[in-house]
């Protein structure tokens, strides 16, 4: 039989414990958002409570599976920012969590723009560019209209 020394049993201790905090951490950091259902439009409701005005609205499904489609739209407020928010919906809590994952795990600048993502029971809206006055104006309404839900 081998027989290990301190130092080797140490330093594999030490890598152990090194690959499993940053899991846990994750874990126990990140809680995943239930998935309910939101009936209508989430995003068009909370531009017509805020007055933001819509450019244009164009329907669009991501080339994801579970995709069930979604609407982009181009805003615009009154000093002339102009933002894209595309909403998507999806037919699982699976296929839903599956996009999240897919967009964390790309870099930005190498596939991933900037910008964020929210998560709205069974919908993701991405809102480009992430800081924006419009943005700061929308999520408030979204989270007043669509409380996440809990216990689910």
């Amino acid at each position: 039989m081998t027989q290990y020394t301190r130092l080797e049993l140490g330093l594999l201790v030490f890598l152990i414990v090194m690959t499993l905090v940053p899991m846990g951490i994750i874990f126990v950091a990140v809680a995943e958002s239930p998935y309910y259902l939101v009936s209508g439009e989430p995003v068009n409701d909370a531009l017509q409570a805020t007055g933001i005005t819509v450019s244009s609205v164009k329907d669009f499904t991501w080339n994801l599976p579970g995709a069930t489609g979604g609407r982009i739209y181009v805003l615009t407020d009154n000093s002339g920012e102009t933002v894209t928010v595309a909403t998507q919906s999806f037919d699982s809590a699976e296929s839903r969590d599956a996009a999240v994952r897919i967009y964390n795990t790309q870099s930005v600048g190498r596939g991933k723009p900037v910008g964020s993502l929210i998560v709205l029971g069974q919908h993701l809206v991405y809102v480009t560019p992430a800081h924006s006055g419009i943005l700061e104006r929308l999520a408030p309404e979204l989270k007043m209209r669509f409380p996440p839900q809990k216990g689910l």
